[in-house]
């Protein structure tokens, strides 16, 4: 498109003769496609990884290592092997942990990478086919569905009850309803502009079809993407303290070594050698070698715990203690800092209240009435039955075992909670013909069966 109008602000017309389509599901030809997909290039995030070696010799880059490979020089020179093999092996393995971690701890931007949609249904030749997320262009026709995810970011140009799940991007839980109208405002953020739709985020009710305005770098997530790559890493207060720590054992123990060696030539006592060999031993003994493997270690346990229990990936080690560092998080909205997840814990039918174990989205636990097991009355029953079948969303599991859902959140819990007493395989006793979306203005949604 040559216009520098927004695409938000774009009226369906417009596309239109900027596409040269009358019918959007004619869709491009394949050799446009082919001939923008070879102008442009493929509709993927591209990433500079840094060297292994490089990320290796970093791990030394730390002043008490640079004394303790001197120190670990006079030893080996004094033929004073095994002292030097001790320090050789805490400077290796301090530098093993820090290259382990920053190895294997996932990347930040290749996080972003497998938010994006690996396969897109697109329009070409009139035809409608599923083809590799990569090969989408600007210009393509791209067919949404509930359970689909968004490959690139799209302006819509025909929607049925399309809601699309934009917390990924904008942290906004709730999933938003998208229209095809041009939007006239100017400065629109992304989560009021309700005629696009963008990538890494996922459709969760309706179906819909979209034109890509932008793909790869150019998507909003593919900004993010960029901005992470450009970021320069920074020394945390941890790392700034064992510097200065190291310099200042520095200076003292070469001050110390200095007068020491002077005060003996000056007396006369020793001989050269023995001096030298008194100076190496207390500079060895004077630096705390033990430090950075120790800290290595613990803070290595840190990101450990949470990759395991709170599902964050730390790349660098000292970014665990400036996180404990934090003492305030000013935030305006809750949707960044939660599991956007939702989840029945009470139930209360006239009188009597229920309680219910578990958490998430996994269908586990049991509904309790007094700390027992509860009876399913008739009136729970029914309760059960009304979360369950006013329902459009899909509870799934994915290869890692975890439980997820298609669709919202809201739903999700009263679907988990009903497959906690009944099996997973349980099909509705009835065929449905049509269904009307939730809507926050009239508070229902119902069924035609």
């Amino acid at each position: 498109m040559e216009s520098n109008t927004p695409y938000y602000q774009r009226s369906i017309d417009e596309f239109k003769q900027n596409y040269t389509q009358e019918d959007f599901e004619q869709g491009l030809s394949s050799k446009e496609a082919a001939d923008r997909l070879k102008k442009f290039g493929p509709n993927e995030l591209t990433s500079e990884k840094e060297l292994k070696w490089k990320i290796l010799l970093r791990q030394f880059n730390n002043m008490i290592i640079y004394i303790l490979l001197v120190a670990c020089l006079l030893t080996i020179l004094m033929a004073h092997y095994s002292d030097a093999v001790i320090i050789g092996l805490v400077v290796i393995a301090n530098a093993f942990i820090g290259y382990y971690q920053e190895v294997n701890a996932s990347n930040a931007l290749e996080k972003i990478k497998e938010m994006l949609s690996t396969q897109a249904t697109v329009f070409r030749d009139g035809q409608r086919k599923m083809i590799n997320a990569e090969e989408l262009v600007v210009g393509d026709a791209i067919f949404l569905e509930a359970g689909s995810k968004v490959p690139a970011d799209l302006r819509i140009v025909d929607a049925d009850n399309l809601r699309i799940q934009e917390s990924a991007l904008t942290g906004e839980a709730d999933s938003v309803e998208k229209t095809t109208n041009a939007i006239s405002a100017d400065d629109v953020t992304l989560a009021e502009q309700y005629n696009m739709a963008f990538a890494s985020t996922s459709v969760t009710n309706g179906s819909g079809v979209g034109i890509v305005v932008a793909t790869a770098e150019n998507t909003e997530i593919g900004k993010i993407s960029t901005e992470v790559n450009r970021s320069k890493e920074r020394k945390t207060p941890l790392m700034q303290e064992i510097d200065n720590l190291g310099k200042g054992v520095t200076y003292v123990v070469i001050a110390a070594a200095v007068v020491l060696f002077l005060i003996g030539l000056f007396f006369g006592t020793y001989s050269i050698s023995t001096l030298s060999l008194a100076v190496v031993i207390m500079v060895v003994g004077s630096v705390p070698e033990g430090l950075p493997a120790t800290t290595s270690v613990i803070l290595a346990m840190g990101v450990s715990d949470m990759a395991k229990h709170k599902h964050t990936i730390v790349k660098t080690l000292p970014a665990v203690e400036t996180l404990g560092s934090v003492d305030v998080i000013a935030t305006d909205k809750t949707g960044t800092l939660t599991k956007n997840e939702m989840t029945v814990k009470d139930i209360l039918i006239d009188d009597t209240q229920y309680f219910v174990e578990g958490n998430g989205y996994k269908p586990e636990g049991t509904i309790l009435l007094d700390n027992q097991q509860a009876t399913l009355t008739s009136k729970l029953k029914q309760f059960l039955a009304a979360g369950f079948e006013a329902n459009d969303t899909q509870l799934v599991q994915n290869e890692a075992g975890e439980w997820d859902i298609h669709g919202e959140p809201t739903d999700g819990s009263f679907l988990t909670l009903h497959h906690k007493v009944y099996p997973l395989d349980e099909e509705p006793p009835y065929q449905e013909i049509d269904m009307l979306p939730f809507d926050s203005e009239y508070r229902y949604m119902a069924k035609l069966v």
